[in-house]
């Protein structure tokens, strides 16, 4: 009797410790107007800035799921996004995606309430940084 009390103790445990992911995909803190910081990276070891450039990149995201790449106040790029948990070609672990509809999906490396780091997934890759 006791091993099925311990047996129905640790189930109910596991049952409601096990929290979903749904919180990962939810693009709320992804909402708003992310200003280009800089891109590091690819073959040549590249650091652009906007001070380097001339270039003003923006990457506006809505809580409706449609995304808008502007350069220097022109848009070169629109369409939806959503976000998705896959397993990446370059490390072979699940990550958190970026996906566009018009664009390369990026790898989320990181995100608060002022910075957005994105990736490619490649090895030789660029890395994105952007803050609000």
């Amino acid at each position: 009797m006791i091993k099925r009390i311990i047996l129905l103790t640790a189930f109910l445990f596991l049952l409601f410790s096990c929290g979903t992911r749904e919180d990962e995909t939810d693009n709320e803190q992804y909402v708003g107007v992310w200003n280009w910081v800089s891109t590091d990276g690819g073959l040549a070891n590249v650091h652009q800035t906007p001070s380097n450039t001339g270039v003003t990149r923006t990457l506006t995201l809505t809580a409706e799921s449609i995304y808008t790449i502007k350069e220097n106040t022109e848009v070169v790029s629109e369409g939806t996004y959503y976000l998705a948990r896959e397993v990446t070609n370059t490390d072979h672990l699940e990550k958190l995606f970026l996906h566009f509809s018009n664009q390369p999906n990026l790898i989320i490396e990181s995100i608060n309430a002022n910075d957005l780091y994105l990736a490619q997934d490649a090895n030789d890759g660029f890395k994105y940084h952007y803050s609000k």
